[in-house]
């Protein structure tokens, strides 16, 4: 047997290998009992490093399928409220143990009984709200706090989806149990990936309109440029469930609409407050530009979702 196979495969000596005959071809098919993977644990030592960096190390270790996280400390750290937190955004990993020199997580969840179209579903819903409520943001009505906590639970699914596809691609056996191929784990972490830019615009765009004073003709613009995407969102994600290609096709081709709009809006606006001399106004002109900025951004991830739907047979 190739050495590749053997070692992806987790078969050792004894194993059973089943033989299928396919009349011009033996299938070979490694035995299907899963037997309990061997725990996995990493060391990080924060020694010289600062939040950003510890933040990336450990999240990477939550990526890559690592069951027990060490944070280990040479000294009194007074970021461990703020390591704790990083900690809780990642599903199934909960403290442990805290002392003054580490704290210990360990992963909860069994990684193996995770649907991924359920957490699609999830982020999907989630996403669906985040960006009616950035509509509201436009009518008067703005709920940023709401928006933001909801960006952190779509960022905790994103994290989890991304460990559950990478952890099926790497043991064909668990793929197999789920009835995933290939082509379909990797559309669907990147359609993971597209919800999650998605939710993280719309809170961006929820904050500039909450921190502006935008007239009401620009507000009433910028709503309606919003629903626009917000339907083509919708409809992005009925094609997807459905693997609609008809429906992304026209996705596809509408986007240029979609973009050019907001192009136009940018420059009507920009032409009408280029000339002032106003902080506020000038401060308006950048929340625009950057309101506008993350539509067109939203309109890209739509389009490339329906791009993906499009793949399939």
């Amino acid at each position: 047997m190739p050495k590749g196979w053997v070692e992806k495969n987790n078969l050792k000596k004894g194993d059973l290998i089943s033989i299928n005959d396919e009349g011009f071809e033996l299938v070979l098919s490694a035995n299907q009992k899963e037997g309990k993977p061997d725990a996995k644990d990493i060391d990080i030592n924060s020694k010289g490093k600062g939040l950003d960096l510890l933040k990336a190390e450990i999240i990477s270790s939550y990526l890559n399928g690592y069951d027990t996280i060490n944070i280990l400390f040479d000294h009194h750290i007074n970021d461990a409220p703020t390591i704790k937190e990083i900690i809780r955004n990642l599903s199934g990993l909960e403290i442990m143990e805290q002392t003054s020199s580490r704290i210990a997580a360990k992963n909860l969840i069994n990684v193996n009984e995770i649907s991924i179209k359920n957490i699609i579903r999830r982020m999907d819903i989630i996403t669906r709200a985040m960006m009616e409520d950035s509509i509201l943001c436009c009518r008067g009505h703005c709920m940023y706090d709401s928006i933001h906590h909801r960006d952190v639970d779509v960022n905790r699914l994103y994290f989890l989806g991304c460990r559950a596809t990478k952890h099926a691609m790497e043991n064909p056996r668990i793929a197999k149990s789920l009835g995933i191929d290939p082509w379909h784990l990797h559309s669907d972490t990147l359609i993971i990936m597209r919800i999650e830019k998605i939710a993280d615009r719309q809170k961006r765009i929820a904050r500039y309109l909450c921190t502006s004073n935008l007239g009401r003709e620009t507000l009433a613009e910028l709503d309606n440029m919003h629903s626009q995407i917000t339907e083509a969102y919708n409809n992005v994600m009925k094609a997807y469930y459905n693997q609609d290609k008809q429906e992304a096709i026209k996705i596809e081709v509408t986007n240029k609409d979609r973009t050019a709009s907001c192009d136009k809006l940018l420059e009507k606006y920009t032409l009408h407050h280029t000339n002032s001399k106003s902080k506020t106004m000038n401060s308006n002109l950048v929340a625009v530009a950057k309101i506008i900025e993350n539509l067109k951004a939203t309109a890209a991830e739509i389009r490339n979702i329906a791009r993906t739907v499009l793949c399939y047979e």
